[in-house]
């Protein structure tokens, strides 16, 4: 059984580690999370464990880099009692970290690009907890150094997913609305540009959701409160239109909750389907009931409060 079950309190307690100078105790911890069986894996397993810890040893107080120091005699005597000779596992090591202070300047410039693409790639297939980030390297074709770089967590690069395409959403949302546009016009283009949005980045969304995955500051919720305020020019045109009598006089947030809710409610089904069709054919639909409702006649239904 695992000292420590999750992998990140494992990085934290063997930083802590390091930083003490606590040699046996790196020995013992790292052994136990160390399960490569060929010595060429067994490096490679070590030289993970080096990238991923030096981080906050290469900067700041001499104390860091004694630490520094202490995590590299420790994972030698790891591979000592391994069997590799510290005269093979050193010149390993010191050609991996060659090769990583060379990645960037040898990678291509969209790197991080490759390794969101890839990260996507990876938690849609194997789903979010399965993956790791091993694979998401193999995948992007980048290093270990290269990518920890970037990104010191699974869950630190899922959120820059999330956040990037909700940044874009936001920003097709300012620029897809014309002040000009009368306000059934402006609010259809809003929900056009909405499901062209999932239709693109499905994969994501079907994560998020099948993953039921915590987007913390990123919540849909958040969400919502960001594109209204990037999109005043909507909030005034219903207002106008409430005063010319086009729409009903109802509060400007009731509508924008209700409208998203009834948009994410097309989504899901969208999703159910697995997305087997275009989402923006449920657009006229969507635009039918929300403008002209779902009764035929021309019957009220009263509601009590």
């Amino acid at each position: 059984m695992q000292k420590y079950p999750d992998q990140q309190n494992v990085y934290a307690n063997v930083k802590k580690m390091a930083l003490a100078g606590n040699r046996q105790g790196l020995i013992e911890a790292i052994s136990e999370e160390t399960s490569a069986s060929t010595p060429e894996s067994l490096t490679e397993e070590l030289s993970h464990w080096f990238f991923h810890i030096r981080g906050p040893l290469r900067t700041g107080p001499l104390q860091n880099k004694i630490g520094l120091s202490v995590l590299m005699e420790a994972l030698g005597e790891i591979a000592r009692k391994k069997g590799i000779p510290a005269s093979r596992f050193y010149p390993s090591l010191l050609e991996k970290i060659l090769t990583e202070e060379a990645a960037p300047l040898l990678s291509k410039p969209n790197a991080k690009e490759r390794i969101l693409e890839a990260a996507l790639e990876v938690f849609s297939h194997k789903g979010f907890h399965p993956a790791t980030m091993d694979e998401i390297s193999d995948k992007a074709g980048v290093g270990k150094g290269t990518l920890y770089r970037y990104f010191e967590t699974k869950e630190k690069l899922f959120a820059e997913l999330v956040r990037l395409r909700l940044e874009e959403l936001g920003a097709t949302a300012g620029s897809v609305i014309d002040g000009r546009d009368d306000v059934l016009t402006m609010i259809s283009k809003c929900i056009r540009m909405y499901f062209e949005f999932f239709d693109r980045n499905q994969r994501l969304y079907r994560l998020i959701i099948q993953e039921q995955l915590d987007l913390g500051e990123h919540s849909p919720d958040e969400y919502f409160r960001k594109v209204m305020r990037a999109i005043p020019n909507l909030k005034r045109k219903v207002y106008e239109g409430t005063q010319q009598g086009i729409l009903k006089d109802v509060d400007f947030q009731t509508v924008f909750y209700g409208t998203m809710g009834f948009a994410h409610g097309v989504i899901q089904k969208w999703l159910a389907r697995e997305c087997s069709y275009p989402l923006v054919n449920e657009l006229p639909g969507v635009l039918e009931v929300l403008f002209y409702g779902f009764v035929k006649d021309a019957r009220r239904i009263e509601c009590e409060n």
